[in-house]
C-alpha cells in the first residue's frame, strides 16, 4: 500500500513539474511575442511619424545654379519618408532637367535630411550657327545660347564655326569630334599665337579639317585632331621663324606633320 502511495506521489510530482515547465515555456513565448508585437508597433509608429520625414535639403558644389533652382526639381521629397525617397530617380531628374549638371550624388542624412552634391559642366567652346552663339562643354553638350549681354564674358573661349548646320537645343550633344578638339588645341597653343587667333572653323570636306583664322585673316590649317602637341610645337617654331624673317604668309598647313607648308 505504501509503495503504491509513493509511486502515485512521484507521478503527481512529475506531472506538476512538467506542467510548471510547460507554463514557463508558454510564458516566455508569450513575453517574446508581446516584445516583437510591441517592437513592430513601435517601428511602424516611428516609420509613419514626422521623425523620418524629410525636412531640409542641402546643396553643395553648385555655382551656375542657385540652391533654390536645384531644390525645386525635387520639392516633392520634402515631407516624404526618408526610406521612400528614390535616390536614382531624383538624380536622373536633376541631370535631365538641369543641363549644366554633369554629375549628381544624393545622400540621405538620417533621420530627416537630404544632401545633394553636384558637379557642374564648364563652358569649353563657343559654337556658332547663323547669328547665334552657344556654349558647349568638353563633352559637346550644348549648355545654353549666349545672350548679347554675355558675349564678352565668354570671349576667351574659342569660337568654332561650321560645327553644326542647325540651331541646337540646350542639352543636345554635338557629334563632331574635331569641334571639341578646337578647344583642346586652343588651350595648349602658345600664348602669343593664341592672342592672334580670332576663331576656328571646320572645313566642309570629308575630314572636317580644323582651320584657325587669325585677326589678320590668315589661315592655319591644323587638319585632324591627331598629333596635337607636336603640331602646336611645329606651329610655334614656324611662327617664330616667320617673325625673324619678317615673312608675310597667307596659309600655314600642318596637315602633314613631317612636311608643313607656308604659303
Amino acid at each position: 500500500m505504501v509503495k503504491k502511495y509513493r509511486k502515485k506521489n512521484k507521478l503527481l510530482i512529475r506531472r506538476r513539474k512538467v506542467a510548471v515547465r510547460r507554463f514557463w515555456r508558454f510564458f516566455r513565448l508569450f513575453l517574446i511575442g508581446i516584445f516583437f508585437v510591441g517592437m513592430l508597433w513601435g517601428l511602424n509608429y516611428l516609420y509613419n511619424s514626422n521623425y523620418f520625414k524629410i525636412k531640409s535639403i542641402e546643396v553643395e558644389g553648385n555655382s551656375h545654379y542657385q540652391d533654390s533652382a536645384i531644390k525645386e526639381q525635387i520639392t516633392d521629397t520634402v515631407g516624404t519618408n526618408i526610406f521612400e525617397v528614390n535616390v536614382k530617380k531624383a538624380e536622373d531628374k536633376l541631370i535631365e532637367d538641369l543641363f549644366w549638371i554633369k554629375e549628381v550624388k544624393l545622400n540621405k542624412i538620417f533621420p530627416d535630411e537630404i544632401k545633394i552634391t553636384v558637379r557642374e559642366r564648364n563652358p569649353y567652346i563657343r559654337i556658332a550657327h547663323g547669328n547665334k552663339l552657344y556654349l558647349a562643354d568638353d563633352e559637346g553638350v550644348i549648355l545654353e545660347e549666349i545672350g548679347k549681354d554675355e558675349q564678352e564674358k565668354y570671349r576667351r573661349l574659342i569660337l568654332v564655326r561650321d560645327a553644326v548646320d542647325y540651331y541646337p537645343e540646350p542639352g543636345e550633344k554635338i557629334a563632331k569630334k574635331n569641334a571639341l578638339s578646337c578647344g583642346k588645341i586652343y588651350l595648349i597653343l602658345d600664348s602669343k599665337i593664341k592672342e592672334d587667333i580670332k576663331e576656328a572653323k571646320l572645313a566642309k570636306n570629308v575630314y572636317g579639317d580644323i582651320i584657325f583664322l587669325t585677326t589678320g585673316k590668315k589661315e592655319i590649317i591644323f587638319g585632324s585632331s591627331d598629333n596635337i602637341v607636336q603640331k602646336c610645337e611645329i606651329l610655334k617654331q614656324i611662327m617664330d621663324q616667320l617673325l625673324i624673317e619678317e615673312f608675310e604668309y597667307d596659309t600655314i598647313d600642318l596637315r602633314i606633320v613631317e612636311n608643313p607648308t607656308v604659303r
